[in-house]
């Protein structure tokens, strides 16, 4: 191995332990679930309204030309 490649290595494993340890910090403590129920967390605060306009359904097949 050349300098160049040991040089290389360290900084790699320099920077993959400085991304770790501040994935580690800067993850919050005593932090709050988002869905404290638990039971739906697909969409349960979504409303059930339908947009506004356009068709109400969507055709499956063209007629054919002449």
């Amino acid at each position: 191995m050349t300098g160049l490649e040991v040089l290389l290595a360290v900084a790699g494993v320099t920077a993959t332990a400085l991304v770790i340890a501040g994935m580690i910090l800067i993850t919050p403590r005593g932090a709050m679930d988002v869905h404290v129920d638990g039971a739906d967390a697909h969409g349960s605060n979504l409303s059930g309204a339908q947009p506004p306009g356009g068709p109400s359904h969507v055709p499956t097949s063209f007629p054919s030309g002449s």
